[in-house]
């Protein structure tokens, strides 16, 4: 009766809203689908869908009138601000705990004072570091997952009477998405069907501290072998991982494209794979993390560097231009220097290189030509490539008898 209960109260909401209903009941899949026409309020019809899983009163909303491709910022704001009233209601009336899912934006709403408002609110400050949870899922009849960006994997949080039961994801996400320092390449889209597998239970007359405190070092550990992965890569290729002022992340001299993946398994244990993107193969895996990282270093050791490797120039300046190619003669034509050697110009840009020094724009908008400064030397080279690359010192205010 309780079921019933919560979803007759919801429709009554919905109708006090300005919403005309048409409610279809699925008594035999626990699944009550509402077509809402456009309210005062809302000027896009709507469905809405009230069912049970994982412990959670679910209700998942989609303007099937929207492009969910399209930033609809206004369309946010109005479904927000009404189901936050309607589920807040919910809760202080009737003491009903409702997460919504806003299928058009991957959004989450729960009422803030309420235990499922509290473990959303963790999820978003501990694990996705803004201010709500966001998901991008086509699955029809969501739960509470999680799809962080730091994580190879999918979570899902189930909610029973005395604890929370946590699980990960069957299949792990393409590593491809996501370098090791953390840059997201592309967004991270649960998969259709994707299964779960239960890795952690919390008591929750422990409190939600505890369940703060698993979500701090699940997220630690997994970053922690990112960072020294990165490391390891770092001392046979210091461009690995480097962003150049907004570009994505490239790099040249050592002939793999590594990325690293860590899985939770089903025996409780994680697994450390390090992948050979551009010959799709694994050339590490470990149950440790130490382990793991020995094996990559040793692959690298023995593999064959490229009798031609890009200069750290080339480096910077084809990664600015977002080319993946080894041959940097294809892309720079000539290298013109004033006032330094093309030594000292190859130790202070390999320098800044290792050391992940940002690039300072000096001319970004010009259709034709780009001036950036880097590692205190003025660089300038076309927009697009081929063309002559220009390198000189960049003059201190001493240098140029100022005070």
């Amino acid at each position: 009766m309780e079921t019933i209960n919560w979803k007759k109260k919801m429709e009554e909401q919905l109708r006090r809203s300005g919403f005309t209903l048409q409610v279809e009941n699925m008594a035999n899949l626990g699944l009550t689908e509402i077509h809402a026409s456009s309210s005062p309020l809302i000027s896009y019809p709507l469905r809405i869908r009230l069912y049970v899983r994982m412990g959670w009163l679910m209700c998942t909303v989609d303007a099937t009138s929207v492009d969910r491709n399209e930033d609809h910022p206004l369309f946010e704001r109005m479904i927000a601000a009404v189901f936050e009233r309607i589920v807040r209601h919910l809760y202080h009336a009737y003491d009903f705990h409702v997460l919504t899912y806003i299928g058009n934006t991957g959004n989450y709403i729960a009422p803030k004072e309420s235990e499922t408002g509290e473990i959303v609110n963790l999820l978003a400050q501990l694990w996705t570091d803004r201010s709500y949870l966001h998901l991008e899922t086509y699955e029809e009849y969501p739960a509470l997952y999680v799809t962080p960006p730091w994580a190879h994997q999918a979570y899902a949080f189930e909610s029973t009477d005395d604890e929370w039961i946590i699980y990960a994801g069957r299949s792990g996400r393409p590593a491809t998405d996501y370098r090791a320092d953390g840059t997201e390449l592309k967004p991270h889209r649960l998969a259709e069907g994707d299964l779960f597998f239960p890795v952690h239970r919390i008591k929750k007359d422990r409190g939600t501290l505890a369940l703060a405190e698993w979500l701090r070092l699940e997220r630690r550990e997994v970053e922690d072998f990112m960072l020294a992965f990165m490391n390891t890569i770092q001392k046979f290729d210091p461009a690995f991982g480097f962003s150049w002022g907004g570009t994505d992340t490239f790099f040249h001299g050592v002939p793999v494209e590594p990325y690293a993946q860590v899985l939770r398994l089903e025996n409780g244990k994680r697994r450390y794979r390090v992948m050979n993107n551009s010959a799709k193969r694994l050339f590490a895996v470990a149950d440790d993390p130490l382990e793991c990282l020995k094996e990559v270093e040793q692959t690298l050791r023995t593999v064959r560097l490229p009798e031609r490797r890009v200069s750290s120039l080339g480096q910077l300046v084809m990664g600015i231009w977002q080319q993946f190619e080894p041959d940097e003669s294809t892309y720079i034509q000539e290298v013109a220097y004033r006032g330094i050697s093309q030594f000292q110009i190859e130790e202070k840009i390999g320098h800044a290189l290792a050391n992940r020094q940002r690039v300072r724009w000096v001319e970004k908008t010009d259709p034709h030509q780009s001036i950036i400064e880097f590692a205190h030397l003025r660089i300038s080279f076309p927009k697009r490539p081929p063309g002559i690359v220009t390198v000189e010192p960049v003059e201190s205010s001493y240098e140029r008898g100022a005070l």
